[in-house]
């Protein structure tokens, strides 16, 4: 059986080695990693836009912006999933809003405000070449690597543009440069589609939904071929690794493994570092 790597786990592996190992074991996995309202938001938006720009699901007059409101409630309550992802969901939304139902409006209104944003300055001509869908391919080196990408659209000239959806907050640093070289599951889907559908590749974009952002680059050749360097590193080290030692880094305080971690166990969480910044006159 072949090893499929994707790059959110190469990230990773490259964030902290312990956190990879953590995450690569399903009773652990099960056991720490809780759903959260924010995580809901975003599979539930990238549910909906995917049936909102498929051109066989949301024929072009209908696309309006009571049917972008009305997909997302259908995400919500799983409507249109497969029973056992269906009962997932659901099962989510028992865990994370339990009978508080003004809780879950509030989220809910956040991801309708999300969309209504969004709705405005996206094309409504659009017709994705794909949207939603796992891709995957084989580097010289042999290693397969592959993604689910949200989205990939055709331009007038042959090339394709990578687009990904984000419900959370833009990166401090915003140019092309810096996103580059920052940047890893862009650029390995860019590595992805070139050589499945051996077309190039202009454009890899984050779209910030709620933000009425994008921040991208044009992956290059020398780029990808650095990207793919750095992969091929990557999934070496994760073949060697013996030791799996936590490494300390920024993220720390938002890891759902910090109760089992000999590093995270001794800091503090998220919400207790803002509550420590707090200076307000009520």
């Amino acid at each position: 059986m072949v090893t499929k790597y994707y790059p959110t786990q190469l990230e990773t592996f490259r964030q902290c080695p312990l956190k990879y190992k953590y995450g690569k074991d399903p009773e652990v996995r099960d056991k720490y990693r809780q759903p959260t309202p924010q995580l809901f938001v975003g599979t539930c938006v990238h549910d909906a836009l995917e049936v909102f720009f498929d051109i066989t699901r949301t024929p072009m007059a209908e696309r309006t912006e009571a049917k972008l409101d009305h997909l997302l409630r259908r995400a919500w309550a799983g409507v249109d999933l497969w029973p056992k992802r269906k009962a997932q969901r659901l099962e989510e939304r028992e865990k994370i809003f339990g009978t508080d139902q003004e809780r879950e409006a509030s989220w809910g209104k956040h991801a309708l405000n999300m969309l209504h944003r969004f709705f405005l300055v996206t094309d409504l001509k659009a017709v994705p070449f794909t949207a939603e869908q796992f891709h995957e391919a084989k580097l010289k080196s042999g290693i397969v690597v592959a993604g689910k990408i949200d989205r990939i659209d055709r331009m007038p000239d042959g090339s394709m543009k990578i687009m990904d959806y984000k419900t959370g907050k833009p990166p401090f640093k915003k140019d092309d440069a810096s996103v580059a070289a920052d940047d890893l599951q862009l650029s390995t889907y860019a590595i992805v589609v070139r050589k499945k559908y051996r077309s190039p590749v202009s454009r890899c974009t984050l779209i910030y939904v709620a933000h009425d952002e994008e921040v991208g680059f044009e992956p290059t050749d020398e780029l990808l071929i650095e990207k793919a360097k750095l992969i091929e590193e990557t999934v070496r080290a994760i073949e060697a690794e013996e030791e799996w030692a936590p490494k300390q880094n920024h993220f720390c305080p938002w890891c759902e493994y910090r109760a089992i971690c000999p590093v995270g166990e001794k800091i503090e969480p998220a919400d207790a570092k803002l509550d420590e910044d707090l200076d307000v006159p009520f």
